[in-house]
Order: C-alpha cells, then structure tokens, then sequence
C-alpha cells in the first residue's frame, strides 16, 4: 500500500498510506469527497493509476455505517483488470476453483465485501444444524460451475485468498509468519458475511504469544453463555487419539495462555483424514521432520468449564462439529502435492513474483493452473502446471489439461513440469527486467 498515488475527483492526489501515517486527514479528504465521487461520471471518480484497454480504472469511496469511517473500494467484478501490484487487484475467479460455484454462493458487494452461501447452519446456542452432504447435480459438461454452497475448506480457501496469502513477493520473505498471517486472516473475516452474520463475529485465530487473541476467545465464550459455536483456525501441533476413544487437536500456542481442551469425534477426524489425505500425512510425521504447516478451519461447539471444584475451571472445552484442513509450505504458500511444494519453494528460492490459485470446493475435472507467474512480459501471467501422476485416469486428465494450455495461451505459451520421470525442474520464464 505505501507509496501508492489515488487521484480523487476533481484531480487532488490522495495517498494510501495515510490510512496508516496520517488516518486523521485520510478520513477528512475522503468525507469531503464522499459526494462529488457519488454523483460523478466514471471517468470523473477516485481512481488508482490502473489502466485498463487505454482507460482509467475507477474506485469508490464508501462509508461504513457500523464503524463510521470512509474507505476506497475496487468496483464489483473489476479486480482481476488491476496491475497484479496495485492493492486492490483481485485474483480472477476463473483462474482458480471459485470458478465451480454457482453465482449466488459468492456474491460481491459494492464495497468489496462478499456475502458466502456456507454448507452449514452458523447458530450460537443449541445444537448445531448438521452438515449437508446431500450430492450436488451432475454436470453435462466438464468444469462447469455446479457447486451450489461453501463448505469450511472453501471457506479456509476464501480466506487465505482475501488476505492475500495466496500471493508472494520477493519482499515478503521474513515477514511472512504464522503470526502475521492470522492477523490477515482475523481482518479478511471482517469483508465476509454469511448468513447475515459477520465470519469475524465467529472467528478467533489462536497464535503462539498473541494475547489478544487469546483475550478474545474466552471474551467470546465468556459473552455467550455455557454454550456458543464458532471458529478457530490455528496451525495444528498435534493430532491424537484420546483414552475415550476420540482425539485431541493441540493448535500451535493453544497452550500459551488459551487454556482450551479441544476435542475431535473420531468420526470427524476420520472425515478429515479421508478428506486432506495430504495434511492428514504431514501430521503424521513427527514435528520435526515436518516440511509444512498444517493450518486447520474449524467450526466448533464451546463452552467454558464451571464445576466449582474442577482444577479446570475457568478452562474452555470445545469439540470440533466440522472443519478443513490445509498444508502450507513455510512460506504459507498452500499446495497439494510434494511437487507442488518443490516449485513453490523454488519460486521463492529464486526471487519470483507469484500466485497459487486455490480449489475451493472444485472437482478435479476444472482447469486452472497450479501457479501463475506475475512478473513475466505477459501482462495476465504466465501460466504454471505440475504432472505428478502416471496412473490411466491422470494420463487421460493431463491431456485435457494440455489441450486446454495449448488452445487457451498457445503452444508453449505455458510452463510445466513432468516430475513423474525423475527429471530436474525446467527452467523458470523469464522475469520482467527491473
């Protein structure tokens, strides 16, 4: 964000850092420009230096009633049109599995944020609405949107997608941490509505050292009652069985100053192994010879420990009703494959600017590529695809898929790996000169 020049209506010059340096006259100069914006013509509005087809890309000024503050927005569906650098480019739905959903399971307001048509019921108190596992209806053609609601693994994608965690920059390296990450993930819930309600409203990272955090999630459960259904998401430690014939998740600094037991029913934690055969994999090692993170959404009931003579009390138990898993590479890159990790860490290693779309609730059956690379001539990125398998269905897949890269960028117009044959990692394309 810091640097980046705003023209605001009338040709004033705006800069996006002062939201951080100076939010006083940030909030001055958008409210006096909050009207002259509305009434505007396109080409008259607040707009970034962005060009799109020899014109200018506009934004908005909006006005957030609950938190009584003005904020730029990109316009509904423009995102992708943006420079991959500018702050309110957007991944373009089409290049990742958001691409299965029907329309009305991700909608876009005005004002960026996005309102989700999730597979469960979000409730406070009472027992919580089951899962729908009904299959959805059979497609006539492969790759065709079909999916008609989120589960929490699309839920998991769409937020490490809003804040900005599928993408990576040389700068970035250092400052990439769990830590960091979670804060982003906490500020992309406050863009996200379902069912009416807020995701932040629901949703509490659990971070090693971050006191905050933990603050809020026994303020949550302390706010509710005995009982409140919500989100955690965290870094998973451990995955164990229990005397009692269920599991125990242990998050990474669950036990520095959480003071939470967290308990998986042995029918879920089937369901998530089948389910992230990947993550389930990872966890099985020891910690030590991990080379991933396992980062966990999960949709749990809690409820605070009030036995009077209990040595827990005051501790918070929460059991697990649903949730997703996700495997990151140090980087917090997500990947599906150890494969996928290789070039992921060798994009980093090699100073790339990059992106790894997301599957959301995809079948395998969509197309869209295992990373695109953004700092290529090619102004909409460069695509990127690993071949991993050599059984007959993934030979007959792989074709599709190079039918699809030759007809869609040209024959060798994209790049690719056959990591089936043992053979060394082809050379990147060539990086925009700097």
């Amino acid at each position: 964000m810091t640097g980046t020049i705003i023209i605001l209506p009338g040709g004033e010059r705006f800069q996006l850092e002062w939201r951080r340096t100076d939010p006083e006259r940030w909030e001055r100069r958008l409210k006096a420009k909050y009207d002259e914006s509305r009434s505007a013509e396109r080409s008259d509005k607040a707009r970034c230096l962005c060009q799109h087809r020899g014109a200018a890309l506009p934004l908005q000024i909006r006005y957030r009633a609950d938190s009584h503050s003005y904020h730029l927005a990109v316009w509904p569906n423009e995102g992708p049109l943006h420079e991959k650098t500018c702050p309110f480019y957007k991944p373009d739905p089409e290049k990742s599995g958001r691409a299965s959903y029907v329309n009305s399971v991700i909608r876009e307001g005005e004002d960026g944020d996005v309102a989700v048509t999730l597979s469960i019921g979000l409730r406070r108190k009472g027992p919580p609405r089951p899962v729908d596992d009904t299959p959805l209806p059979a497609s006539d053609r492969p790759g065709q949107a079909r999916q008609r609601r989120m589960t929490p693994l699309g839920l998991l994608h769409l937020l490490w997608e809003r804040a900005g965690l599928t993408e990576w920059r040389p700068q970035f390296a250092g400052h990439r941490t769990p830590t960091v990450a979670l804060g982003r993930i906490a500020s992309a819930g406050t863009r996200i509505r379902a069912q009416g309600r807020l995701i932040s409203d629901l949703l509490c990272p659990v971070a090693p050292g971050h006191e905050k955090f933990g603050r809020r999630l026994h303020a949550v459960v302390r706010t509710e009652g005995q009982e409140n259904h919500l989100f955690l998401i965290g870094f998973v430690e451990a995955l164990e069985p229990d005397p009692r014939g269920n599991f125990t998740m242990a998050l990474t600094g669950q036990r520095n100053g959480y003071r939470c037991f967290l308990t998986v029913p042995a029918a879920e934690r089937n369901r998530l192994a089948r389910s992230h055969q990947l993550a389930a994999a990872t966890l099985a090692l020891p910690e030590a010879a991990r080379q991933a993170h396992v980062v966990a959404l999960l949709y749990v009931t809690a409820r605070n420990i009030v036995a009077p003579n209990s040595r827990w009390k005051g501790w918070i138990q929460a059991e697990v009703r649903t949730g997703a898993l996700m495997t990151v590479s140090h980087s917090l890159l997500p990947f599906e494959s150890s494969h996928e990790l290789a070039v992921a860490d060798a994009l980093v290693a090699a100073g790339r600017a990059f992106e790894k779309p997301l599957r959301f609730d995809a079948e395998r059956d969509l197309v869209f590529p295992d990373f695109i690379l953004q700092d290529t001539a090619r102004n909409d990125g460069y695509p990127m695809e690993v071949f991993g398998r050599t059984d007959e269905a993934y030979t007959t897949r792989r074709a599709e898929k190079e039918n699809y890269y030759d007809a869609t960028f040209g024959a060798g117009g994209w790049w690719s790996w056959d990591a089936t044959t043992g053979s060394r990692m082809p050379p990147f394309p060539s990086g925009r000169l700097r």
